[in-house]
């Protein structure tokens, strides 16, 4: 056998199973396939793949595994993007629900220059893109930071969340109303302990030995003083009454209560959930929140 016709079949056979190998992981993990094509920005020189499962995410962000699962993760797709002169990386999170994709770009998203720049929930910054759309929590990253770079980050993110189906959100309704929709912004989907622990640190005491909770939370910014208004949903009536018992909030509806020099009221109790505020609320926003 001549060595030329040894190469082309050694090529053929290194191909052969580098597509078996793609093919089987992609199995494992339950992967959407996405694609990414060369020609995304100007001078690629390679675009590797890679995927991971529950296991495997261990192995790539090690610590921080444990609040993607928390939100409820499927698997992870990683593209390692090379030009001549600056690196990308592009993650794409599949997670269970657009509430937990959502929930991770909520509490994930620092310091944005620029929002709404390739999907309704998205934050630009020079070195970092972070997204949400449907079920998918997107992060684009660079070496540079230059205008131009930040270019071609949102030229990837646009390929890749082109082929993500745009399954909306289900924000509660309070937080369309008109006083509050100009802040949505900011508004934040924390579940569990680990995601108090990242987006809402400040109210972690309150949910010390509470474990099944869903907190839609819009942290408003004014001159004189900040507050918060938050939707709060748990698994079922036990864990709301120890909730209420173990901060002292049964007493009235609309009445305030001092905890850790936080000032808190209690809105709109239902069998399930209720609304929970910090700080001075404007008088509009107090009475809206009384009609809940």
């Amino acid at each position: 056998m001549n060595s030329r016709c040894w190469f082309n079949f050694s090529g053929f056979m290194k191909y052969f199973f580098l597509l078996i190998y793609s093919i089987i992981a992609i199995m494992a993990t339950g992967q959407n396939s996405f694609v990414l094509k060369n020609d995304v920005i100007q001078g690629i020189t390679s675009v590797d793949e890679r995927h991971f499962g529950d296991e495997e995410l261990w192995g790539y962000i090690n610590g921080g595994a444990d609040l993607y699962l928390e939100y409820g993760f499927k698997n992870l797709t990683v593209f390692d993007i090379k030009t001549g002169s600056v690196d990308y990386k592009a993650d794409i999170y599949v997670m269970n629900s657009p509430e937990a994709a959502f929930g991770i770009f909520s509490i994930s998203r620092f310091k944005c220059s620029e929002t709404s720049k390739v999907t309704e929930n998205d934050c630009l910054t020079p070195y970092q893109y972070t997204a949400a759309k449907g079920n998918v929590y997107l992060s684009v990253s660079n070496s540079a930071g230059s205008p131009g770079i930040q270019q071609s980050m949102l030229d990837i993110a646009a390929q890749i969340l082109d082929q993500v189906e745009n399954i909306n959100v289900q924000v509660p309704a309070l937080f369309k109303q008109e006083l509050l929709l100009s802040q949505t912004d900011n508004l934040k989907f924390i579940q569990g302990p680990l995601g108090v622990q990242n987006g809402l640190v400040r109210w972690e005491p309150l949910f010390n030995n509470i474990s099944n909770y869903k907190v839609w939370v819009l942290p408003v910014k004014q001159e004189h003083g900040n507050y918060y208004v938050a939707c709060i949903a748990f698994s079922d009536k036990a864990e709301m009454q120890s909730f209420l018992q173990k901060n002292q909030l049964q007493h009235p509806v609309g009445h305030s209560k001092t905890i850790n020099n936080k000032v808190f009221t209690v809105f709109a109790i239902n069998d399930l959930s209720l609304i929970l505020t910090e700080g001075s609320l404007p008088v509009q926003l107090k009475e809206l929140l009384q009609k809940q």
